[in-house]
């Protein structure tokens, strides 16, 4: 092969990859999953409040929640022990909330939670729950089903409780609902604006072929 066809398959080679790359970080190769609940678009990163406050605040968004899942934690009442459990975010928007309340109230602040259905704590019940050295403490306002994606989870805890447990502020995934899925390309290019930076994301199923 000639100098000058070697350089031309070398300068093809190069400008696949270079698409390849473009396609990676702007879309090509996005994640889609079944998410829970009317979940549109989750992204995973480290989210300061005034950023999520900021993606709230977009256009496109119709709720933006932090929905973290947080492993290797301890609940204790006076009557028992558990050890490893798993406890989520208890979201305040309908439209992203991953399991139904099936007795009680929805949580009103951060001394508050929700127990899940079959896993233990009681309604009325005063838990504490720690992990690394932390704490929180509060009282079981309501039970729900178990939750899409985490039917293993034994309790549901405000954001600000989350956060402490978590030893960080803000939070580290986001649930985002949209206002139409045809929005989704458009939302992406937002968020990451507000955030500067592409974050991990995935998105729903159903939002394959508008992203």
């Amino acid at each position: 092969m000639s100098r000058r066809g070697i350089a031309g398959v070398a300068g093809f080679a190069v400008a696949a990859v270079g698409a390849f790359v473009v396609l990676d970080r702007f879309g090509g190769t996005e994640r889609f999953a079944d998410l829970p609940g009317g979940v549109d678009v989750r992204l995973v990163g480290r989210f300061t409040p005034q950023q999520v406050e900021r993606i709230g605040e977009l256009p496109e968004a119709q709720a933006v929640e932090c929905d973290d899942t947080l492993f290797d934690v301890s609940v204790a009442t006076g009557r028992m022990q558990l050890e490893q459990v798993t406890v989520l975010t208890a979201v305040r928007s309908s439209g992203l909330q991953r399991a139904a309340l099936v007795q009680g109230r929805a949580v009103q602040g951060d001394a508050e939670m929700l127990a899940v259905d079959g896993r233990g704590l009681k309604l009325g019940e005063r838990v504490t729950v720690t992990r690394s050295g932390r704490g929180v403490a509060g009282s079981v306002v309501g039970v729900v089903a178990r939750p899409s994606g985490q039917p293993d989870a034994v309790a549901l805890l405000p954001a600000g409780a989350i956060a402490r447990l978590d030893g960080r502020g803000g939070c580290g995934e986001l649930a985002i609902q949209l206002k139409r899925r045809s929005q989704a390309t458009a939302f992406q290019r937002a968020a990451k604006g507000v955030l500067g930076g592409d974050p991990v994301v995935t998105y729903d199923e159903s939002l394959r072929g508008h992203v």
